[in-house]
């Protein structure tokens, strides 16, 4: 009777539960009916990349003759499992939440036998209540702990470990198979992804030490033709120690030129590059919040920028080189509207920063006007206990031991002070305040505080003066610059007008401290830049990224590009979990099944389905490696026990095989749990 009343309760759990979980989704739903289609889909595009991996392991199993118990779509309770009985199907719907007192078939309290003429068979075939994942029973096989030893021929212990092998390393195989598939047919009906075009070099890094410049189309890598800038970055990555990638580059003037550019660690990134950004067109993007971006700029999406400061470009290289040539505290933008005849202007607010920012350890270019150094100011904060003591536009007035510190001095006692309590001191609205930091050891290794800096080109104040000038190194740190020759100066852009008036000249720069009030003679050079600075646009200008057309020529072309970028992506996968072991690459940029759901559905509501097919048969490429790394829990760590095997003679002992799956478990779950978390802080609070 007891236990009759324990069924009964569990029922009655299992059943509240189970309607308020279908409550909820129909509810959502209903209210959301065009979001959950895009939704639906999602999961349906995931379940299919799942099925087919599972479907590699069940098909091949069966070839193998292993005993295949269950095919699984999902985790957690079953939702409905159909299986071929002697002359009829049978079908359990929730066999294991709705429970009958006296069960042994396990048949649930809903079952129902459709009559066919058919001979009984060995798999139940089974959709699970989270579509999120599956797995295919075999006979003998256990995801967690040791394989079970059995009598039957057809157990997965039993048959030889040849065919074993091929079991486990065929959903691998198949998800390979079927991204190379999606990308054949992707490239067959043409896809739009960025070119190998270059939006900017950044200065310091190969590609600009070696020549190119924004505008410039890179037609081949190594040989190969027409690549997108994923390929072209890929090459950069897997490039070999000092070997110089070879590329053909289309210049913006339609000259052709040969280039061999050696690569370089890419700072935060966790892989080597060239130093280039992906190139954008001059309209301006759809935003998720236009309200934000008409209110904080007056600009709407598409909207074209036509001049710069009254100066007219047409492309968006022009607009590189305006900004570069720019030192200003503004710069006039242009925009053109549809159906609108007069221009949309914008005072684009600019920050300056050095043009190398720094390499602990290595070179370091100061950031000066004529040999004049400005001060440090904060111009983002990228850690939020940071943001309870430093604020944007604070300027930095000492640094541990170093007052007016350079970038350099600042990196160096950054360094010093690494997980230590470092004293700084800053200005804020013409007081001085005294705070407290703790560097931290970053993702990538750097040791951070968690502020981005620019320079206080809005004052005279000269951080420091050029170490290597006799007549500027007299000058005291934190002098403020009052006149050049004879002219009153109120910040480093009338500093850098005046000079400009007296090139080739010797001319007096009077400055005050507090150490004393004097005057130094400057040698102002009658050509070159006078400046070493870069402009940054105080507002994101969210300009749309320049995408090409990328279609295959016939069918063996498409082949000849699906298998390329099936292979780009593999290598892209491992590369990132290399960046990820070695602390290079952030867990926070990896996107897990939340991340996948938005971000496909988000492809599905605009309609692009080449696109979806496109992020599917990445999906299924990244699958295939994480599936194979060499843990145990997963089809890599079982191919290597089942290689150990066979060297040996025996199976590793099964505490062995039990501990090291547990470790393995472990570690998928504590990643997939972080993964998960930044998803949802990504997807739910745009964080």
């Amino acid at each position: 009777m007891a236990e009759q009343d324990n069924v009964k309760a569990k029922n009655l759990i299992n059943t509240l539960v189970l309607a308020l979980i279908i409550g909820l989704i129909i509810h959502y739903v209903f209210k959301n009916l065009g979001k959950s289609g895009s939704i639906i889909l999602s999961f349906v595009g995931l379940g299919l990349v799942i099925f087919v991996h599972e479907f590699g392991h069940f098909i091949t199993g069966k070839l193998s003759g292993i005993k295949v118990e269950a095919f699984a779509i999902g985790f957690g309770p079953v939702v409905v499992g159909f299986k071929k009985c002697e002359n009829y199907l049978r079908f359990r719907i929730f066999p294991t939440i709705l429970l009958k007192e006296n069960d042994p078939d396990e048949e649930g309290l809903l079952c129902v036998k459709v009559p066919i003429n058919c001979k009984a068979g060995e798999t139940e075939y089974q959709f699970r209540i989270f579509p999120i994942g599956g797995f295919v029973k075999l006979l003998g096989q256990e995801d967690i702990g040791a394989d079970k030893l059995s009598d039957d021929p057809r157990s997965f212990v039993n048959v030889p470990i040849w065919k074993r092998i091929i079991t486990v390393s065929a959903g691998v195989t198949m998800n390979i198979i079927m991204a190379a598939i999606l990308f054949v047919i992707v490239f067959t009906v043409g896809i739009k992804m960025l070119p190998a075009v270059i939006g900017d070099c950044l200065p310091g890094y190969p590609a600009a030490q070696a020549g190119l410049k924004a505008g410039d189309e890179i037609i081949e890598v190594n040989g190969k033709a027409n690549p997108d800038f994923r390929g072209l970055m890929i090459a950069a990555a897997f490039s070999g120690k000092d070997e110089a990638v070879n590329l053909k580059v289309k210049q913006r003037d339609g000259n052709i030129k040969d280039f061999a550019v050696k690569t370089k660690d890419m700072a935060g990134l966790g892989f080597k590059g060239f130093g280039i950004l992906p190139a954008s067109t001059l309209t301006i993007a759809k935003v998720a919040n236009p309200e934000a971006l008409l209110e904080r700029t007056g600009l709407q999406a598409d909207d074209v920028l036509a001049a710069v400061n009254g100066e007219k470009i047409e492309h968006f290289w022009q607009y590189a080189d305006k900004m570069e040539g720019v030192f200003s505290s503004t710069a006039e933008l242009e925009f053109q509207r549809t159906g609108q005849t007069e221009p949309i202007v914008f005072s684009n607010k600019l920050e300056y920063v050095g043009y190398i920012e720094y390499e602990d350890g290595g070179e370091f270019v100061p950031a000066q006007v004529c040999g004049l150094i400005p001060r440090l100011k904060i111009v983002t904060i990228e850690k939020s206990d940071v943001n309870e003591i430093l604020q944007i536009g604070d300027i930095i007035v000492q640094a541990g031991d170093t007052a007016n510190p350079t970038y350099e001095e600042l990196r160096k006692e950054t360094v010093a002070y690494a997980g230590k309590e470092f004293s700084m001191v800053v200005l804020r609205n013409d007081e001085t305040i005294n705070v407290t930091v703790k560097p931290r050891k970053a993702s990538d290794g750097r040791v951070v505080i968690g502020i981005g800096v620019g320079l206080d080109v809005d004052s005279t104040a000269a951080a420091a003066a050029e170490a290597n000038s006799p007549v500027l190194g007299d000058l005291p740190r934190g002098a403020e610059i009052v006149s050049v020759a004879g002219k009153k100066v109120n910040n480093y852009f009338d500093i850098a007008t005046a000079l400009e008036k007296h090139r080739g000249e010797t001319v007096k720069i009077a400055y005050r401290s507090v150490l004393r009030d004097g005057e130094i003679r400057l040698a102002v050079p009658s050509d070159g830049e006078l400046y070493a600075m870069r402009a940054l646009s105080f507002y994101d200008i969210p300009f749309k990224p320049m995408t090409k057309l990328y279609r295959a020529a016939g069918p063996a072309d498409s082949i000849k590009m699906g298998t390329r970028k099936t292979v780009e992506f593999v290598a892209e996968t491992y590369m990132t979990i290399k960046g990820l072991i070695v602390g290079e690459v952030s867990p926070k940029s990896l996107m897990g099944p939340v991340g996948m759901i938005a971000a496909s559905s988000s492809i599905i509501a605009e309609k692009d389905y080449t696109r979806y097919l496109h992020f599917m048969g990445i999906i299924s490429a990244c699958l295939a490696v994480m599936n194979f790394l060499p843990l145990p829990i997963l089809d890599g760590g079982l191919v290597i026990l089942l290689i150990i095997e066979k060297i040996k003679g025996s199976p590793v002992h099964a505490k062995v095989q039990e501990g090291l799956t547990y470790i393995g478990l472990a570690l998928i779950g504590l990643l997939f749990v972080l993964i998960t978390y930044n998803d949802i802080i990504r997807v739910f609070f745009g964080k």
